[in-house]
């Protein structure tokens, strides 16, 4: 009995000594760090990595211009307020090369990203959105259509904001500015006839499908290397039309994230690339304010 009573004293002692206490839990953690490694457990961090999620608003604009404004045409000032408006709120302009960096596992995004994307190689993202962004700290995805820069830089008729498209050489400036990322949107594809943007003939079986699509893409890749010094890996889908098999046609070619028209946010997993299949943008039409535009598409 006597025993017993000693015993039961010596954890009474132990329970109600703080330093005990300490020391037992330290001793506790100590073991686990050890003993951990040798037990067929899942590694967190990675677990984290992998279910770690971001949302992504990707804004599409097409011309700026001064004169008019339609579903496809914003102005200038509308455009300078739209990046305002994501600045005000916390958003940080990535390039899609961030977004595949992302979810290749290779690196992290800002808090709230956005991409600023522009479709087709309009001249006035030269002379009004480049500014722009220059002046408001903002960077950019620009898609071009290679026969519509080939036209402006072999035709003279390259400097009407208007109408006109960027030249090779402006594309090039416009690459090493800092400011702009250029991705392929084709270089004759982006057409209502006989195709619609590069969806397959009816006449055609799978591989004159590749064929015709490999051949094309590549042109205008030829067209990056030869006049401008780079190369892209950013395919944006001509009016966002695609085929069950076109991605996997381009990703044999070294295209690794793919825009598209399909509208809403984003929602990227870090180190799922998966998740750059097909792209979300938002088009942003000129016919409403930036508040409007923000409120509509729940950008906030």
């Amino acid at each position: 009995m006597k025993k017993k009573l000693i015993f039961v004293d010596f954890f009474a002692i132990f329970a109600n000594n703080i330093a005990m206490k300490k020391f037992f839990a330290f001793a506790i953690m100590l073991l686990i760090s050890i003993t951990a490694p040798y037990f067929p457990t899942q590694n967190y961090s990675l677990l984290h990595a992998e279910t770690q999620t971001c949302e992504v608003p990707i804004i599409m604009y097409h011309s700026l211009l001064k004169s008019k404004q339609s579903q496809y045409i914003t102005s200038p000032d509308n455009f300078k307020r739209d990046l305002q408006k994501l600045k005000d709120l916390g958003y940080q302009s990535v390039f899609v090369q961030d977004l595949i960096n992302y979810c290749k596992g290779k690196a992290d995004l800002p808090k709230k990203p956005v991409v600023i994307s522009f479709d087709d190689g309009h001249y006035n993202n030269y002379t009004y959105a480049y500014p722009i962004l220059k002046e408001m700290g903002f960077k950019a995805n620009l898609n071009v259509v290679g026969c519509y820069c080939e036209f402006s830089t072999t035709s003279g008729d390259c400097d009407n904001p208007n109408y006109s498209y960027l030249t090779w050489q402006e594309i090039k400036q416009l690459q090493n500015s800092g400011v702009f990322e250029i991705g392929n949107h084709t270089y004759s594809m982006h057409k209502y006839s006989p195709r619609f943007g590069i969806s397959k003939l009816a006449c055609e079986d799978e591989a004159a499908y590749k064929e015709s699509l490999t051949k094309d893409v590549l042109r205008l890749e030829d067209k990056f290397k030869n006049e401008c010094g780079f190369s892209t890996n950013v395919f944006a889908y001509p009016f966002g039309k695609y085929e069950k098999n076109s991605g996997e046609i381009l990703s044999q070619l070294g295209f690794e994230a793919f825009l598209t028209c399909n509208e809403g946010i984003n929602k990227l997993t870090k180190g799922d690339a998966k998740s750059l299949s097909l792209l979300k943008r938002i088009n942003r039409t000129g016919t409403l304010s930036t508040e409007e535009f923000f409120r509509q598409n729940k950008i906030n």
